[in-house]
């Protein structure tokens, strides 16, 4: 069965580091108490761009009851969604990931490990990812309108990528 998320309200009062050196948490004043909210890395990332010390965090979040926080000194939250004003997620956990839409222009080409394109970067920083193949089949350059639907994810900067499988209606296998 499922849990249900419930939304958590607090203060930042400290970032907490991974042994690689990467946000996996978050301690939050909550109503007088100390709650700990733990996060992926991508998430960690966008958060610490997006919010500071002192600032109100405000996530949907489920009770980690694991044997592995039995001894916690506070309570330990896994991180389910950002909220929004309202309450509610504002990347909303049923939403299907593999039909993210990522629109915009193309600002630069982004180059795989061996120097092939293998997907754009638009104006506002989100990246694309085509694989080359998907590269050569849509012959994408600077300046050129995309509307891309796929799998959403975050970079370790915390932009948003997109795993591509449709770009300006041509599908990609």
């Amino acid at each position: 069965m499922a849990k249900t998320p419930e939304l958590i309200t607090g203060i930042c009062r400290q970032w907490l580091f991974s042994p690689k050196g990467e946000i996996e948490g978050v301690l939050l004043a909550v109503k007088g108490a100390v709650v700990q909210l733990a996060l992926d890395a991508a998430t960690g990332i966008a958060l610490t761009r997006s919010s500071a010390v002192g600032k109100r965090i405000r996530a949907l979040a489920t009770a980690d009851h694991s044997p592995k926080t039995a001894g916690a000194a506070h309570p330990v939250y896994k991180f389910v969604s950002f909220a929004d004003a309202a309450g509610e997620a504002a990347d909303p956990p049923g939403a299907d990931p593999a039909k993210a839409v990522l629109k915009g222009v193309v600002a630069a080409l982004h180059y795989a490990r061996h120097g092939e394109p293998n997907g754009v970067v638009l104006e506002t920083g989100e990246f694309i990812h085509l694989r080359p193949h998907g590269m050569a089949l849509l012959g994408l350059g600077v300046g050129a309108e995309v509307r891309a639907v796929g799998s959403l994810k975050l970079t370790v900067l915390g932009l948003p990528m997109l795993e591509a499988h449709q770009v300006n209606r041509i599908v990609i296998d």
